[in-house]
């Protein structure tokens, strides 16, 4: 890891092929300007920082109606077509009400103010503080990039595991980082600029219990396409959807086909893949009217890993990182969208099979760990100990502990590790469904009408019901008549991998 020594740019920066760049869409808030590459911006905020940040990284800064100064870090689009934008937004309200306001926001974004500091709706533009020798507070979307200019001298690897990609804990969990003295922020925190502290804030607007479903789905469906709308309107760009045989892309799909937006679909070609994740996205693109793209590796890219180094050092695992090290997107420019946080209507991996209450912190790690198949004594109990127990002083009504963990485990710190790699890319990506408000809405629908992807079902039909005549994840032998040789390749993919496994496992002594 780099050091960042009187403002200097020390770490290595520049475009790499395919228009990635070193550090891009990233800042610094801190008692001083850091131009971490000659284009960086550093201007001041507020009396005692300065904001450096990546002329990539979309800043917009005003006043509220108290005089008190914001800046918006990332790119936020209301929920609704009747809200204002978030600049209007912030310019007409109080200072204490803004942070309620930003609840129906969509998007990764870090809303600040010279005093505070508040997170999107499930932390995905990542914000990671530490406290330097002078007990100055720093900021950044980079534990890299704060490690190597707030610390004296590298930290201690608190977490020094190598993550294996959808093995165990395949992430260093908040609010710890990989880094001794780094923080990561929650969702259900606000951060004090000042003096590092920490106070809770509700993650989401009060969750009501929903009685008439078919109207919250209505009221969803409309709040995904006008978010969705107001994207492209705000962007003018192309807006890319990577599709699968799943149901949040097919979700997406409906969404952008309803709101008639111009949208490019494609599928990124790997190994893993199964067959109908190969097969059914052309036809779900041609039942839209839209262009697909098979996406493969480009080529070569010797320089990828010196620079996943030098940006995010083991922040994520390899097959996390592989899009990027393989430059599948270097061709694609605009905006790519997501279903990233659906898995909360969904039961993620299961997770809502774990009991209905939660242990006590050091029990629920034990059980978390062991579920995930992590050894019981590894480095990521740390972080969710002090998680588990965060959860326990700081309740919020009707929000479950298992869609907690989802929003502030797998989402904060899984997925917002990973975004922030991907800000290399040219390519900007934008989750829709990233809203608090949203978020309640889903949360608020009995889970016997929302888990197994049923509210994901129920939202294609009412916006593009034909969509539901292609089945879902089918498994590969439905492909066997038609399609005997992908069938074949499958099954010696995976002969071939446990028997790499088998192999290269060490034996015991």
């Amino acid at each position: 890891m780099g050091r960042i020594d009187d403002g200097a740019a020390a770490l290595a920066t520049g475009s790499g092929d395919g228009g990635v760049k070193l550090h891009r869409r990233q800042f610094l808030l801190a008692p001083r300007a850091f131009a971490v590459a000659p284009d960086w911006i550093c201007e001041p905020f507020g009396t005692t920082h300065v904001l450096s940040h990546c002329p990539d990284l979309i800043v917009t800064k005003t006043r509220d109606a108290d005089g008190v100064p914001w800046a918006l870090l990332g790119r936020a689009v209301p929920i609704a077509a009747g809200l204002p934008d978030p600049k209007t937004a912030i310019e007409r309200a109080t200072t204490d009400s803004v942070p309620d306001l930003s609840y129906d926001w969509a998007g990764r974004w870090l809303l600040l103010t010279p005093a505070h500091a508040y997170p999107d709706a499930s932390a995905l533009f990542g914000c990671v503080y530490c406290t330097d020798h002078q007990g100055a507070v720093w900021l950044s979307s980079s534990p890299t990039l704060l490690a190597g200019a707030a610390l004296p001298k590298e930290p201690d690897l608190i977490d020094p595991r190598v993550l294996v990609y959808e093995h165990g804990v395949s992430w260093f969990p908040p609010p710890l980082t990989r880094y001794g003295g780094i923080r990561r922020l929650l969702p259900s925190q606000v951060l004090r600029i000042g003096d590092g502290g920490i106070r809770s804030r509700p993650m989401m607007p009060p969750i009501e219990p929903i009685d008439d479903v078919a109207a919250a789905t209505e009221w969803l469906a409309t709040a995904l396409t006008d978010t969705m709308t107001r994207l492209q309107q705000a962007t003018g760009q192309p807006l890319w959807l990577g599709l699968t045989a799943g149901f949040d892309s097919r979700l997406m799909l409906a969404i952008a086909k309803s709101a008639g937006l111009d949208v490019r679909t494609f599928t990124r070609l790997t190994e893993r893949m199964t067959i109908a994740d190969r097969v059914l996205p052309p036809r779900l693109a041609r039942m839209a009217g839209y262009p697909h793209r098979a996406m493969s590796d480009t080529g070569r890219h010797d320089d990828r890993g010196r620079m996943l180094r030098d940006h995010a050092p083991g922040q994520i695992s390899r097959g996390d990182a592989e899009p990027f090290l393989r430059g599948v997107r270097d061709t694609m420019t605009g905006i790519s969208i997501g279903g990233h946080g659906f898995a909360i209507a969904s039961g993620f991996s299961n997770w809502r099979s774990m009991p209905e209450s939660m242990p006590e912190p050091a029990e629920a790690t034990a059980m978390f760990l062991k579920w995930r198949g992590e050894p019981v004594d590894s480095p990521a109990a740390l972080g969710l100990e002090e998680w588990f127990r965060w959860v326990q002083q700081t309740p919020q009504a009707r929000l479950d502990w298992r869609d907690r963990l989802f929003l502030e485990q797998r989402q904060a710190g899984w997925l917002a590790a990973k975004e922030q790699v991907h800000d290399m890319d040219c390519l900007e990506r934008f989750p829709i469904l990233n809203a608090a408000s949203l978020y309640a809405r889903i949360l608020g629908i009995d889970a016997r009408s929302r888990l197994g992807s049923r509210l994901q079902r129920d939202l294609i039909e009412t916006l593009q019901p034909e969509f539901l005549d292609l089945p879902f994840n089918p498994r590969d032998r439905t492909f066997l008549a038609r399609s005997p040789h992908r069938v074949l390749f499958r099954r010696l993919y995976f002969l071939s991998r446990s028997l790499n496994r088998r192999l290269t496992q060490p034996r015991p002594m």
